[in-house]
């Protein structure tokens, strides 16, 4: 009675994990690809067991902003930007150089300049490089406007100290360590690695950062997590109000009659277990450390199936839809009546899993690129997200919200997801971003009140 006892506890036990992984699953499934990106490197960063290889030999719009580390300046540009006149065309969207202006100059007193100096400065602004840089020499600057050295540097400076923070830097480096300096994250450890180590960082080159700054691998981790949150562009957050930044998750291609299906999660690389973590866990005779390495091992191999998982469960539905509506993608007919229920049917899955594998994400097509759940007849809201909320409805919350908010310390768009996501409205903050444009609402740093 009793083994029969444990065996029916463990089985219950091993039931509720395999609940809970199931969820987990349907979770990771659900994420689009920048989602999925970052969720990737949490793990990576808390689990020594996960490895990350980064793939630099992809040479396409996804490419990952470290791996441009030791290039000349690097950007975000992994993003595809189109404005709503191009979104059949996918046209990459120019920076407005008068709204830059016009931007910078509104953070400035112009009482506190001399006529001279207030011509300095909007000279210094129409010589900055379309990405934040400015790479002019100061002589030069001086020799061309008849100021002395001396008055170009300190110009420079007060135009240094402008939002967005890192503009008017020299090169890339100086930049982001304008961005530490103003999150008072500015570290001697941080600092030299911006300084000293961007190349390493591109390359994935931890163990030499690690070796000579005395670190180890997990703070290295850490800290390249925060460099990733910076800016590399500096002029590239102006533009959120009138570009919108499409990542698609789902590319098809045709040639000759041939359509290629490429499930965008390649540009971050690959992550699989740490061999060297591995053997130290089968040498080790710490009970501890064992248990810990067996944790971490479950954790990670449970992390990469499930993103195996996604990456059929996701191709099997966007060759579905491939098949459906290829006419539409060819541009020579319309959209055909298509639900989650009767593509869930075919493909004998669960309608929620096909729901999460569609919610959210972008499809790049010849005939452009679409949000998946456009190109079904019915919604695709599950009852945990509000079935039946209407863009309207959204929209009103958002406007709502924005006029409320404190005018010193505006609502970011993050910060308007949680405040939707905490109300029961399941929606992306890029989603949001959308809606703020169509509801002709301005950013953030527009809106904030100095």
């Amino acid at each position: 009675m009793k083994i029969t006892h444990e065996v029916t506890e463990v089985t219950v036990e091993d039931k509720q994990v395999l609940d809970q992984a199931q969820i987990q699953s349907l979770e990771i499934l659900g994420m689009d690809v920048v989602e999925l990106e970052e969720f990737l490197q949490n793990e990576y960063m808390s689990n020594p067991m996960m490895e990350h290889t980064a793939n630099h030999d992809m040479n396409s719009e996804t490419e990952k902003f470290p791996n441009r580390y030791d290039g000349q300046y690097a950007g975000r540009d992994y993003v595809e930007a189109r404005d709503e006149d191009e979104k059949e065309r996918g046209g990459l969207k120019a920076p407005d150089t008068n709204y830059i202006k016009n931007y910078l100059i509104s953070q400035l007193d112009m009482k506190r300049f001399s006529k001279e100096e207030w011509k300095l400065i909007l000279y210094l602004i129409d010589c900055l490089e379309d990405d934040g840089f400015f790479q002019m020499e100061v002589a030069e600057v001086a020799e061309l406007t008849g100021q002395n050295q001396a008055k170009v540097e300190e110009m420079l400076q007060v135009l240094r100290d402008l939002e967005p923070f890192g503009i008017f830097a020299k090169d890339l480096s100086h930049c982001l360590l304008r961005q530490l300096e103003a999150i008072g994250a500015d570290t001697p450890e941080l600092s030299a690695m911006v300084l000293d180590y961007l190349p390493e960082i591109g390359q994935g080159k931890i163990s030499v950062i690690s070796r000579q700054l005395g670190l180890s691998t997990a703070e290295v981790r850490k800290y390249i997590a925060v460099i990733e949150r910076l800016n590399p562009r500096p002029l590239s957050g102006l533009q959120e109000s009138q570009v919108s930044y499409i990542v698609p998750d789902i590319i098809y291609t045709e040639k000759n009659g041939r359509w290629e299906i490429v499930i965008n999660d390649k540009w971050f690389g690959e992550y699989h277990i740490n061999d060297y973590y591995l053997s130290m866990m089968k040498e080790t005779k710490d009970p501890e450390l064992l248990q810990y390495f067996k944790q971490q091992l479950e954790r990670g191999r449970f992390v990469i199936s499930s993103i195996e998982q996604r990456r059929e469960t996701m191709h099997l539905v966007s060759k579905e839809i491939l098949d459906r509506q290829k006419d539409y993608f060819c541009r020579k007919g319309t959209l055909k009546p298509i639900t989650i229920g009767t593509l869930a049917e075919e493909l004998k899955m669960p309608p929620s899993r096909v729901s999460r594998a569609v919610k959210g994400k972008y499809v790049q097509s010849p005939a452009g690129t679409i949000l998946m759940e456009k190109l079904f007849a019915g919604s695709v809201s599950s009852s945990e997200s509000r079935e039946g909320l209407s863009a309207k409805h959204i929209k009103e919350r958002i406007r709502g919200l924005i006029s409320s908010e404190d005018k010193r310390n505006p609502l970011s768009d993050a910060k308007l997801t949680e405040c939707l996501v905490a109300e029961g409205i399941s929606i992306s903050r890029r989603a949001v971003a959308k809606y703020r444009d169509e509801l002709w609402i301005k950013s953030s740093i527009e809106r904030k009140k100095r």
